[in-house]
C-alpha cells in the first residue's frame, strides 16, 4: 500500500470513528432510519426483510402479490447508501427484464431519494450519483447469459438487490456473488415464488445458507389486524383479491400458490405442462406471424365462459371472453372477432351449446372448424380421444426445445389453468386428459381459457371436419 493509499485509508477510518451516533443507530435499525428520514411506516415483514441485512449477507425473501415488497426493496437501497461511509457503499439491482428494473424498483428508489433528500441525485437512467459525481449505484439488466455483468465493483459495502429473483438467470446469480465476496456485502434476492426449478428457489430451501423469509397473504395486515396506518391499508393485498382468486384460481393452483401463499408451486409428475414453461412462455416476445386463426371454446352452464384466442404463429393472446349468452350472440361475437383479426381459419368447440354456434357459422360461410375433442385421435395407439391429443401437442409447443410459444405475461387465469391440468394413462398406456368434471372435484375452475388455447392449436392435427347441421354430434367429455 502506498503512502497516498495509507492516508486515505486512515481518513475513512477516521470518519467511521466520528460518525454522528444517530448515523451507527440508523445503520443497525433501518426501520428506525425509514421513519425518521422517510416518514416511511413498515409494516413487520418489511421490517424482518431490512433488520435482516443489518446481519445477514444473503437474504431470500419469498413473497405473495400485494405485500409490499418493492417498497422494501426501495427502502433498503435508500437506507444502504445514506448510512453507509461515501466512497465505500454501493447498491447494485437488476431484474428480469429492463421494465422491471426501470419501472418499478428504481423508481421507487427515485421517489424515497426525493422525499429524504438524501445524498447526491438519481438520474431516470437508474444511476445514482454521489454528490461529488461518483456513482454509488445502478439498475442493471445484462444479457442472461453474461456472468460478468457486474464485474469490476470494487467497494466495501455493496448492496445487491435481485428483484422478482424467479426470473433471475443462473449465470447472473454467479456475476453476482463475485462482486459480494467480502463479509460486509449484502444480496437480497425477493420475488414472486413462481418457478420451483430456479436457482431463487434453491436459496429458499432448507440448508441453502441463506437466511429466510417467507410472506403469505394470510401474514399481511389485512388479515392479522396488525396495526398500521389508515393510508397503508389500501395499498396491500386484500381479503376481497384473495377471495376471488380462490373462486377464480382454486386453491391447488400453482398462481393461487404463489400469488396468495407465497409458496413455491409443487412439482408434480403428472402436470400437463411444467410451471417453468409457462414462465418461460410468459417471459418471449415473438412477432406475430401468419397464418392467424382463432380458438373459441363455448360457455355451458354456471360459471363457465365463453373464451376467444387469437393465434398469430407462435404470438397468441386472450381476444374475449364473456359469460353465457344466447348462442345467436355468441355467433355474433365470433363473426366480429373474424372480421377484427382477419383469422382464415376458426377452431369451435362444438361440443354441446358450441353446435349451435358451429352450424350458424357454417350456414353464413365462414371458414369454421368442429372441434370434436370426444372423437378419435389421429394416434389412437397413444392417445385416448381427441382431447387427451390436441393438448399433448399443446405440451409440446410449450416445451422450450420446440422453440416455445408466447402468452400474455398479464394473463394469470390462462397461466393458472394450465398448470393445473394433469394427465394420466389408462389400462392401454395412452395419454388422458383430466377431465374438467374431475378438476371440478378437486376445487378447481373449468379450464375455459386453457381450452380455448388448445383449440387454437388443434386446428393443424384435428382429424374432426365441418359437420353438416344434420349430422349427428359426438357427446361431450
Amino acid at each position: 500500500m502506498t503512502a497516498t493509499e495509507q492516508d486515505l485509508a486512515g481518513l475513512r477510518f477516521l470518519a467511521e470513528r466520528l460518525a454522528p451516533p444517530e448515523l451507527d443507530q440508523h445503520r443497525a435499525d433501518p426501520s428506525a432510519w425509514a421513519q425518521d428520514k422517510l416518514d416511511r411506516f413498515l409494516w413487520s415483514k418489511q421490517r424482518e426483510i431490512l433488520q435482516s441485512l443489518v446481519t445477514n449477507r444473503r437474504t431470500a425473501v419469498q413473497s405473495c402479490h400485494g405485500a409490499g415488497k418493492s417498497n422494501a426493496a426501495a427502502t433498503a437501497a435508500a437506507w444502504w447508501i445514506d448510512t453507509h461511509p461515501a466512497g465505500q457503499a454501493f447498491v447494485v439491482s437488476t431484474a428480469p427484464s429492463y421494465k422491471q428494473v426501470h419501472s418499478i424498483l428504481w423508481e421507487e428508489i427515485r421517489k424515497a431519494h426525493r422525499i429524504g433528500r438524501l445524498p447526491g441525485k438519481v438520474l431516470k437512467s437508474d444511476v445514482w450519483l454521489h454528490d461529488n459525481g461518483d456513482e454509488v449505484g445502478y439498475g442493471r439488466k445484462p444479457a442472461d447469459t453474461d456472468e460478468h455483468g457486474f464485474q469490476g465493483l470494487h467497494r466495501r459495502y455493496v448492496l445487491v438487490i435481485l428483484d422478482e429473483a424467479c426470473g433471475i438467470p443462473d449465470q447472473l446469480w454467479t456475476a453476482v456473488e463475485a462482486i459480494t465476496t467480502n463479509p460486509d456485502c449484502r444480496i437480497l434476492a425477493i420475488g414472486n415464488p413462481d418457478n420451483p426449478a430456479t436457482q431463487f428457489a434453491k436459496n429458499c430451501s432448507p440448508g441453502s445458507g441463506w437466511h429466510q423469509i417467507k410472506i403469505s397473504a394470510f401474514d399481511t395486515p389485512n388479515f392479522t389486524n396488525e396495526a398500521i396506518p389508515a393510508d397503508l391499508h389500501p395499498m396491500l393485498i386484500s381479503e376481497e383479491w384473495v377471495e376471488d382468486a380462490r373462486k377464480r384460481w382454486g386453491v391447488d393452483s400453482p398462481i393461487y400458490q404463489s400469488k396468495v401463499l407465497g409458496e413455491f408451486p409443487e412439482a408434480s409428475e403428472d402436470t400437463l405442462i411444467p410451471a417453468s414453461w409457462i414462465i418461460a412462455a410468459q417471459g418471449r416476445d415473438l412477432e406475430p406471424e401468419p397464418p392467424t386463426q382463432l380458438g373459441v371454446d363455448v360457455a355451458r352452464f354456471g360459471t363457465d365462459r365463453s373464451i376467444i384466442y387469437h393465434r398469430q404463429g407462435d404470438h397468441v393472446r386472450l381476444h374475449q371472453d364473456w359469460g353465457q349468452k344466447p348462442t345467436t350472440e355468441t355467433t355474433g361475437l365470433v363473426i366480429a372477432a373474424i372480421e377484427a383479426t382477419g383469422a382464415i381459419q376458426v377452431q369451435v368447440d362444438g361440443v354441446g351449446v358450441g353446435g349451435g354456434v358451429v352450424d350458424q357459422l357454417f350456414e353464413q360461410g365462414h371458414p369454421v372448424i368442429d372441434m370434436q375433442a370426444g372423437g378419435g385421435a389421429r394416434d389412437p395407439k397413444k392417445f385416448v380421444n381427441a382431447r387427451a391429443e390436441w393438448y399433448w401437442t399443446l405440451r409440446e409447443r410449450f416445451d422450450p426445445v420446440n422453440g416455445g410459444i408466447d402468452i400474455d405475461p398479464r394473463d394469470d387465469e390462462l397461466a393458472s389453468q394450465l398448470g393445473s391440468i394433469r394427465y394420466t394413462y389408462d389400462s392401454k398406456g395412452r395419454i388422458k386428459i383430466e377431465s374438467k368434471d374431475d378438476m371440478k372435484k378437486r376445487g378447481m375452475p373449468s379450464p375455459d381459457r386453457a381450452d380455448a388455447l388448445m383449440l387454437a392449436y388443434a386446428g393443424e392435427i384435428a382429424t374432426a371436419h365441418v359437420r353438416e347441421p344434420s349430422k349427428q354430434r359426438l357427446p361431450g367429455w
